[in-house]
């Protein structure tokens, strides 16, 4: 979806959440499951959860209406990992999906979690959004990441999910494939020594392929995987693209 509005808009708004699972507040957390969810016996469920997730709170920040002990006395964090996570981290910021759409009347928006994508065709728009949201999310006792919250070309491409994305292709970040590059690397070694099953290197490779294969990344497989020979005594396994 995202490739389809790049090719009517000029500029994109990326923003993510600081430090979001550890942020998340219990007691808004429960509050937003009661709104929707009525069986009590499912929610005396997910209470036990979140009530058994550790504090992870990196930082104590101050909201409005806070008094001195708030931070510190309030809840937060849920691991990251857990399927309940995933569940809790998507439905934290439903209301926030809904204030885009339904207040600031944004059309074009996605988000993943927390890592959150605005089109547009004018960069003050853009900017009042961004400045919108920073206030929303701070009713979730939530803080935009400073450094990650930034209007861009849509020309020059979207740092998005392990890809950057450009309105008519998708490049895998240089990053990802040079780390991919090393790990198959100390793989061969590991394996070589008789302290790694194939299988295991085949379920590693493939789960690479499966992210990778979504970009334009032929060449770069075949870069990779033409050096990746791996021996152990006599016998020869070699991963395939």
């Amino acid at each position: 979806r995202y490739q389809a509005w790049a090719h009517t808009y000029r500029y994109v708004l990326k923003m993510d959440v600081r430090h979001y699972f550890p942020s998340i507040d219990h007691d808004l957390l429960k509050e937003k499951l009661r709104r929707r969810l009525k069986d009590y016996r499912v929610l005396a469920l997910l209470d036990r959860i979140i009530d058994g997730a550790p504090t992870l709170a990196p930082e104590a920040f101050y909201f409005p209406g806070d008094d001195m002990f708030s931070p510190f006395e309030r809840r937060r964090g849920i691991p990251i990992g857990n399927l309940t996570s995933q569940f809790f981290a998507n439905l934290y910021l439903d209301d926030l999906d809904q204030y885009i759409k339904q207040v600031l009347k944004v059309r074009p928006y996605l988000r993943y979690v927390d890592d959150m994508v605005v089109l547009g065709h004018d960069k003050g728009r853009l900017a009042d959004i961004r400045e919108s949201v920073r206030e929303r999310v701070a009713v979730d006792r939530l803080r935009l990441h400073p450094h990650k919250a930034h209007i861009s070309r849509v020309a020059d491409g979207l740092n998005l999910l392990g890809y950057l994305v450009f309105p008519t292709r998708r490049r895998l970040r240089n990053d990802n494939g040079h780390r991919f590059a090393r790990k198959l690397r100390g793989m061969a070694r590991t394996f070589g020594k008789g302290r790694l099953e194939w299988a295991r290197v085949v379920a590693s490779t493939q789960s690479w392929i499966g992210h990778a294969q979504h970009a334009d990344t032929e060449g770069l497989r075949r870069a990779i995987f033409s050096q990746a020979v791996f021996i152990r005594g006599v016998g020869q396994e070699t991963a395939s693209v």
